[in-house]
């Protein structure tokens, strides 16, 4: 759904609710965690977030220190728009790796490797 299988750019008219509904999901998670009127989180809670974001992603420490180092001002804050690209991120990590298995092809990477391979 987030993926562009055609790699033209373009999303289809089906999937434009789909995706709506997912960020309006993700932005209402970010906006329970946000600090004021800031528009920001503060980086510890990117765990928690992750976890009540997609399914209850859990990712290791190595992956979140990745995100944090990737997408974080200072490694102090997140902001909406940084949340958002770093769920993205993982979700296309996980359809990938998903893909891989149901293709039924032999796997030599985890699925951390492929998480810290596309950030």
């Amino acid at each position: 759904m987030l993926r562009d299988p055609t790699i033209t750019g373009k999303i289809s008219v089906k999937n434009v609710i789909t995706i709506l509904n997912i960020l309006h999901f993700w932005r209402s998670i970010f906006t329970k965690h946000q600090i004021g009127s800031k528009n920001k989180i503060y980086c510890y809670n990117l765990r928690n977030l992750l976890y009540e974001s997609d399914k209850g992603i859990s990712v290791s420490n190595k992956v979140l220190e990745t995100l944090l180092i990737r997408y974080s001002d200072n490694s102090t804050y997140l902001t909406l728009e940084s949340f958002i690209q770093s769920l993205v991120k993982l979700h296309l990590s996980h359809e990938r790796y998903k893909s891989l298995e149901r293709k039924g092809k032999h796997n030599s990477i985890t699925l951390e490797e492929m998480i810290l391979s596309t950030l």
